[in-house]
């Protein structure tokens, strides 16, 4: 019975298989016959018409547009029904033989590509994509790359950044689309360096707070640097809420962080120490850099590992159309670029290298008898790319930096930054977007000190190994999700000192080297709901640190000491020391009012698990750096930010201000007389304090007219409290400056003349000055109380500046390929004697009294000059 029952159901099958496949043959060949009708007609006639022939028609009047319609003679059915379909007239499906004609639903479809200079093919970062006529536009990404989702249709897109000329270029979207467009550079000068918005209203638009950007090309005019030396760092010194604790200072304050807690990324590889010649210049080539962006408010998902500010360094991406030179000489130091293509339009190369000269110190110019060091520095940067495809793009960079300083006869230190790093930007679609980096970062350090009997060698070294992977999916052109995950190998090698050689008397001391896990992964979303863009998202990070090492255990109830040690417990390899984790939400908003007008506010929680120790008031770049580990916890904050913008006379005026508030909790602070050198447990010489930073920024810039420029004013406490020290009270912060005012402004006076000047002024630093002394063994000896219980007297400092221009066309009017100029500098115009620092010594006029003596970095006015080329 049951082989009856199969038999039967395989013959019903089989004749209906068959029966469609008639049905769906004979719809074929009804739809290959010609149209009984051509000429004008409307739809609803037309499709009556071909219902009368026999074939099925299914419509609704009520939803379709009754179109008139124009037809030629001898087109097919078929050919009909696509024509409706193709000029988006209706869409067309069939169904068990019936032709079913719907209302036609627009279709999303993509346009994505890269954004290029025409002239070198540099890829062109923080452009602004608009369709005309509509809200919809986005801006490239860190790689030049965007995309753009809308429905189907002609539309025109316009291409703009501000250092860039316009263009704007029709496209008919019926299909995901890959477009690269060219633009060409605005005739600008080299080398000159300006903060720049790049979109005329991106304050106004972009979603998140706080975004300084620096541009290494800009029409605003040369801005008076230090010898003339252009430096990107010294640059954001001028801008609200980033400031130095002196002339010559290593490292800088972002809304009162510590000089170790800014993530400084050049190609996305960490920078350690990035300051040459004590802190007047960073290590940034200018030659080699082709954008920087200052994250100081809101902080994105992507990027962890530090609790201030994001210090985000690009390097141009070398010419794939031409080789082209570059260069420039001056006091302090000479620089040259090399860059051209390896494989025409494809591939292309980089190498830029600078080199010190002279040998200067700041002695030279010091205004006191406090002998300072000389020093020497070098920088080379190489980059190579290839285009390997429309959606695969390889890079390699590479940086090397060394510095030497030369303390008297018989001391030498050497320092300086390694940087490898290997990129990978591959397009999975229109809009999946993805960026993949392996990189390798070192620092190191070595002195060399030959005094006998106790001669030396002493070497510190940190590096990172590591990997991560960042994803961007464009949703629409609303919605935007950024999702990835990476980990860092930090491996510490803190110290040691080695006698220089056999006949040398010191005894030899290693610390411990640390290592350690640092992961995380991130996702964030950015999305725009009418007049209010939001982005928030999640960063889950984590430490874990590893053996070998040895940790000791301490005396409970008591104050970590020497004293208290009461045991060691020792790991082996690849053992669990500790293991850190936070929870890092962070979320931004902006309601923009109208074109002209927004309000922002964010929230950011960051944690960092690396410290550098350093209780000077200037890191040296002898300082050692430290994993969090059983005592030190990681330094974690939480930052609020409300800001309103406003441009004024068609974005030609862009004000701003700010108020910020951030807590930090467990900020390493250090026990008076702290003994930092060759500690093997340095907790305890640490203490940790609740610190809290809050200001008020006003920023307001000119950026068209012949006279361009900016004022820049913060209103600003920084302070810690102490338990150990100061109880339940807050003490300013050794950075903290209560006013800080910066302005600086370029006029063009004629095609090939123009002028600069700076003024900066803001309130002294805190100093810790002697509440009494007493005599002990004849000796004078100061008694201190509160830390920072006074201030040095207020900073204030004029430069100027002139450039003076090569001729820029030929005799026949033609414009020369190659470009020079002379930029004449006067660095603290007025010679003021700002005060670095006071130090004591006994009076040699009243012996038993002590004399208060103020020491100035810069006591003198100082001139330089400086040629620059490219050819």
């Amino acid at each position: 019975m049951f082989i009856a029952f199969k038999s039967t159901l395989r013959k019903i099958l089989t004749l209906t298989l068959l029966l469609g496949a008639t049905t769906i043959h004979a719809q074929q060949n009804a739809l290959e016959g010609n149209l009984i009708f051509w000429g004008e007609i409307s739809l609803f006639e037309s499709l009556d018409s071909l219902r009368s022939t026999g074939i099925p028609i299914a419509y609704s009047s009520d939803k379709l547009t009754n179109q008139n319609l124009s037809i030629e003679k001898g087109l097919s059915i078929k050919s009909f029904f696509d024509l409706l379909e193709d000029e988006l007239i209706a869409d067309i499906s069939y169904d068990d033989g019936q032709v079913i004609v719907s209302p036609h639903i627009p279709k999303n479809y993509t346009v994505h590509g890269v954004l290029k200079n025409t002239e070198s093919g540099e890829h062109i970062i923080g452009a602004t994509v608009q369709v005309e006529g509509t809200t919809f536009g986005t801006t490239t990404n860190g790689y030049g790359y965007y995309t753009l989702t809308i429905k189907e249709g002609d539309y025109r897109l316009k291409f703009s950044h501000i250092n860039y000329e316009q263009r704007q270029t029709e496209i008919s979207l019926f299909r995901n689309t890959y477009l690269d467009i060219s633009i060409s550079p605005k005739i600008t000068q080299l080398d000159e360096v300006e903060v720049t918005s790049i979109a005329n209203d991106v304050n106004i638009t972009e979603n998140i707070p706080s975004i300084d950007r620096i541009s290494i090309s800009g029409a605003d005019g040369q801005i008076p640097y230090f010898l003339g030396e252009v430096d990107v760092i010294q640059n954001a010194l001028l801008k609200p809420g980033i400031r130095a604790i002196g002339e010559d200072a290593s490292g800088i304050h972002v809304r009162g962080g510590g000089v170790d807690q800014n993530l400084t990324l050049l190609d996305e590889a960490t920078i350690y120490n990035p300051n040459h010649f004590y802190g007047l210049i960073s290590v940034f080539n200018p030659e080699a850099v082709n954008n920087v962006r200052i994250l100081k408010g809101y902080i994105p998902p992507s990027y962890g590992g530090r609790t201030s500010s994001v210090i985000e360094v690009r390097q141009k991406e070398g010419n794939v159309n031409q080789t082209r030179v570059s260069g420039g000489i001056g006091i302090l130091s000479a620089r040259a670029l090399v860059e051209g293509p390896i494989h025409e339009g494809k591939s292309s190369f980089l190498i830029s290298g600078r080199q010190s000269l002279l040998n200067l110190s700041l002695d030279d110019f010091a205004s006191t008898s406090v002998r300072r060091n000389r020093i020497r520095f070098q920088d080379l940067n190489v980059k190579l790319n290839f285009k390997y495809s429309r959606n695969s793009t390889y890079y390699l960079s590479g940086y090397i930096g060394n510095d030497r300083n030369l303390a008297g006869l018989n001391s030498t230190r050497n320092w300086g930054n390694r940087m490898l790093n290997f990129r990978w930007n591959y397009l999975f679609s229109p809009r999946l977007f993805s960026n993949i980096s392996v990189f390798v970062s070192e620092y190191n350090y070595r002195i060399e000190n030959t005094d006998v009997p106790g001669a030396f060698v002493g070497r510190s070294k940190i590096a990172d190994y590591s990997a991560k992977m960042n994803l961007t999916y464009v949703i629409n052109p609303n919605n935007e999700v950024s999702f990835g995950f990476g980990t860092v190998y930090h491996r510490l090698a803190p110290g040691s000192r080695e006698p220089l050689d056999q006949n040398a008397n010191t005894n030899k001391i290693k610390l411990e080297d640390e290592q350690g896990f640092e992961s995380a992964f991130h996702i964030g979303q950015e999305t725009k709901l009418g007049q209010l863009a939001i982005s928030y998202g999640l960063r889950v990070s984590t430490l874990h640190t590893i053996g070998p090492g040895t940790v000791f255990q301490y005396r409970d109830g008591v104050p970590t000491a020497d004293s208290t040690v009461i045991d060691t417990v020792n790991y082996k390899y690849l053992d669990l020391i500790n293991r850190d984790f936070n929870l890092e939400p962070r979320m931004s908003l902006n309601w923009q009012l109208n074109n002209s007008t927004a309000l922002k506010t964010s929230f950011t929680r960051t944690a960092q698990y690396l410290h550098l120790i350093s209780n000077t008031i200037s890191p040296s770049p002898t300082d050692i750096w430290k994993l969090s580990d059983t005592y030190i916890p990681p330094t974690t904050t939480n930052q609020y930010t409300l800001g309103f913008y406003k441009n004024l006379n068609d974005n030609m005026w862009e004000l701003s201000a700010e108020v910020y508030f951030k807590d930090i909790a467990d900020n390493i602070q250090y026990k008076n007389g702290a003994d930092l050198v060759f500690n093997e447990n340095i907790e305890t010489e640490l203490l940790f304090s609740e610190a809290r930073a809050y200001g008020l920024e006003l920023y307001a810039r000119k950026k068209a007219g012949r006279l361009k420029g900016w004022i820049s004013y913060t209103l600003s406490r920084s302070e810690s409290r102490i338990p150990e020290i100061n109880g339940e009270r807050y003490v300013v912060e050794n950075h903290d400056k209560t006013h800080d005012l910066s302005t600086s402004w370029s006029m063009q006076l004629s095609p090939r003349l123009s002028a600069s000047a700076n003024f900066v002024f803001n309130t002294g630093i805190p100093v810790t000055l002697p509440t009494d002394k007493y005599v002990f063994e004849g000796n004078l000896i100061p008694h201190f109380g509160l830390r920072n219980n006074a201030r040095l007297p207020n900073y204030h400092r004029l430069d100027l500046s002139v450039k003076w221009e090569g001729k820029k066309y030929k005799k026949d009017g033609s414009r020369r390929k190659n470009e020079d100029y002379w930029i004449f500098t006067i660095y603290n115009v007025y010679a003021r004697q700002n005060a670095y620092s006071y130090f004591y010594r006994e009076s040699p006029i009243d012996p038993g009294t002590a004399q208060v003596v103020k020491y100035s970095i810069f006591g003198t006015i100082i001139p330089a000059v400086t040629y620059n080329f490219r050819f």
